[in-house]
């Protein structure tokens, strides 16, 4: 009897604290980000479509509906309320699908793919081109800090800015609805985030099999953002975004890219030591020939002379290669062909 009192006790504590919870709204289960959308809400707004891709400038507008923006402004709707224990990298997966994946935002996506469906019909893109379209696009929207708490893509889409993860969560839903293996990459112990898609041995990031895409900034599909490159490895959570299935097929000509950047870097730094030494020598020389000249002394300082200006234009010609890299990211099979020419 005592044990059945025990039980029964037990039962009326556990239906006062559900009582308690639903009476004062607050969660009884996990609850994770939702838009909520006022379906008497017929506004729309325009979003203007300007960023360069190739050697041309991607230019339109597209007809967003704003009930599902408005939605994202209700209190809280971009929260994430846990009750009781749960697992840290399990919750926030959830709460990345659920800001990405929001079928609220379907229009969104279903207009900005089809604006960019029409521009790579009428431009013969492949479908390695297209993915980077649309990482061009998402990098070129202004990067602004949020706080806490990420944004839904529409937000992102219709206010023209974002942080590392609401820019990241915009393009790997973009990639996504488009049919693209795609995921997140989130680096804790430098709270930023990066999107990704199933690429090539070349440019992938540990043993996911994925590839890096920054979204801050313009680089290249499978760059790594120097922040994370000295991290320990492994310090990173990876979560899938979708079921698509095509993967980035051009990760050889973007490791080959980098590589050559890497050894002009490596091929300007020694440069820089020789010329910094020769032209100390040439200084020395100058100085001597002044106090004392010579014909042997005045042909060795002549012969340094031609060194170093060779050498000025030879680094010369390495800063312009990396600098043609650095600023090229959107136009990814031009600067390739550039760089196998120049081997």
């Amino acid at each position: 009897m005592k044990y059945l009192n025990t039980i029964l006790f037990s039962l009326i504590i556990i239906l006062l604290v559900v009582t308690v919870f639903q009476s004062t709204g607050l969660p009884y289960h996990d609850t994770y980000p939702e838009i909520l959308v006022d379906s008497s809400d017929t506004t729309t707004t325009i979003a203007a479509i300007e960023f360069p891709f190739k050697d041309d400038i991607v230019q339109g507008e597209v007809t967003l509906f704003l009930a599902p923006y408005n939605g994202t402004k209700h209190e809280d709707a971009n929260k994430a309320r846990l009750f009781g224990n749960f697992d840290e990298d399990g919750w926030k997966e959830k709460y990345y699908l659920a800001i990405t994946e929001d079928p609220a935002q379907d229009q969104m996506y279903f207009a900005l793919l089809g604006f960019f469906d029409e521009y790579a019909a009428e431009h013969n893109l492949t479908r390695d081109e297209y993915a980077e379209l649309l990482t061009a696009y998402v990098q070129d929207i202004p990067y602004k800090t949020t706080g806490m708490t990420a944004k839904f893509p529409i937000e992102t889409v219709v206010e023209d800015w974002g942080d590392c993860d609401d820019k990241s969560v915009l393009l790997a839903g973009l990639l996504s609805k488009k049919g693209y293996d795609a995921g997140l990459m989130y680096f804790p112990e430098d709270n930023h985030m990066t999107a990704a898609i199933k690429g090539g041995e070349e440019t992938g990031y540990g043993n996911t099999g994925y590839t890096i895409i920054e979204t801050t900034r313009y680089a290249y599909i499978g760059e790594e953002p120097a922040l994370i490159l000295n991290q320990t490895p492994g310090k990173f959570i990876f979560y899938t975004v979708g079921e698509g299935t095509i993967s980035y097929t051009a990760s050889y000509q973007v490791g080959t890219i980098l590589d050559r950047r890497e050894q002009a870097y490596a091929e300007v730094e020694a440069l820089y030591d020789e010329m910094s030494a020769l032209s100390l020598e040439i200084e020395n020389q100058e100085i001597s020939l002044k106090q004392s000249w010579s014909m042997p002394g005045y042909l060795e300082y002549k012969e340094n002379l031609a060194a170093y200006n060779t050498g000025v234009a030879a680094r010369n010609e390495y800063i312009e290669l990396i600098t043609t890299i650095n600023s090229g990211s959107y136009n990814r099979e031009e600067i390739y062909q550039t760089v196998i020419s120049m081997r």
